[in-house]
């Protein structure tokens, strides 16, 4: 690009955003658009423009250090602080405290070094990948949905980012007096909450649910996902997970309840004490009838 070609693409987005100071820059093989202004080779940014892509990639460079690689067809916009992507992929690297937005979710790095792949290129999904570092996925209510780590990637719905609605796949097991589920995806441990979690254990399954806002009782797990649904995968097939996790494949045994004592029946009759007392009577009254007699026969002995 020449440089009345740069100075023009400089002056349509400067009177979009009313001299507002420049964020960065945005370069590309080929054509490209800022604020619906075709432009070919590279143009400033300012906070708020809207990029997009045709059949060439862009690169956008930020004063902060922060980079985003928008791929083919693809659309985003971009402030200092943030990136919403809004269609097709985007690859930003940027540290923890930069926001990836997509569809209503809220994405962030694991650490200054991180790179992050957030791709809507389904009509109903997104996909987070965490190329180097892990990422975290918030909901738009700041919900922990997923702590994706490297290497990894998690699909979620269109919906996600306003209701937290997540689906978990792999094995259920139980650990500290609580159902647990360990992402077969994302090896990310999770709490559950919720009906038919107890017929499950040890199996291989889908649960779909919503993201809680209390903390998790297991050490080991991230979040905690209050389960609308459980669906059976595969039976069994959990040991190996279970015993890593230090947790169990079935739910203990509940001990039996002690039976009640049942009431010793009343008696009724005369007492022990009453029938010593009778027997002592009677006893001492023997005693005297024959001394009665005893005293009679010496009176009329000659």
């Amino acid at each position: 690009m020449n440089l009345k070609s740069l100075f023009a693409s400089t002056l349509i987005t400067a009177s979009v955003f009313g001299g507002s100071p420049a964020i960065g820059i945005v370069t590309a093989s080929g054509h490209f658009t800022v604020e619906h202004s075709r432009i070919w080779g590279n143009s400033t940014l300012f906070d708020g423009s809207l990029v997009e892509t045709g059949d060439a990639s862009s690169e956008i460079s930020l004063r902060n250090g922060v980079k985003v690689q928008l791929g083919v067809a693809s659309r985003a916009r971009v402030w200092e602080n943030r990136v919403a992507i809004e269609k097709g992929v985007g690859h930003v690297a940027a540290p923890g405290s930069y926001e990836v937005d997509a569809a209503g979710l809220k994405i962030h790095a694991g650490s200054a070094t991180a790179r992050l792949r957030v791709g809507l290129t389904e009509p109903d999904r997104v996909e987070v990948t965490a190329l180097i570092g892990s990422a975290r996925v918030l909901s738009g209510a700041d919900l922990l949905l997923a702590a994706i780590p490297t290497g990894h990637s998690m699909g979620f719905s269109m919906q996600a980012g306003a209701s937290g609605a997540v689906t978990r796949t792999g094995c259920l097991l139980y650990k500290d007096n609580h159902f647990i589920l360990q992402d077969e995806n994302t090896q990310e441990v999770v709490e559950l909450n919720g009906p038919d979690l107890a017929l499950n254990v040890g199996n291989r399954v889908e649960v779909t649910g919503t993201a809680a806002s209390t903390k998790p009782t297991v050490s080991i797990a991230t979040s905690v996902v209050n389960v609308t649904g459980v669906a059976p995968r595969s039976p069994g097939g959990c040991l190996s997970v279970a015993s890593n996790l230090d947790a169990k494949t079935e739910v203990p045994a509940t001990p039996p309840s002690p039976a009640p004592t049942a009431p010793k029946p009343t008696k009724h009759g005369m007492s022990t004490g009453a029938k010593v007392a009778i027997i002592g009577g009677a006893a001492g009254g023997a005693v005297g009838a024959a001394l009665a007699l005893s005293g009679k026969k010496s009176s009329t002995s000659p």
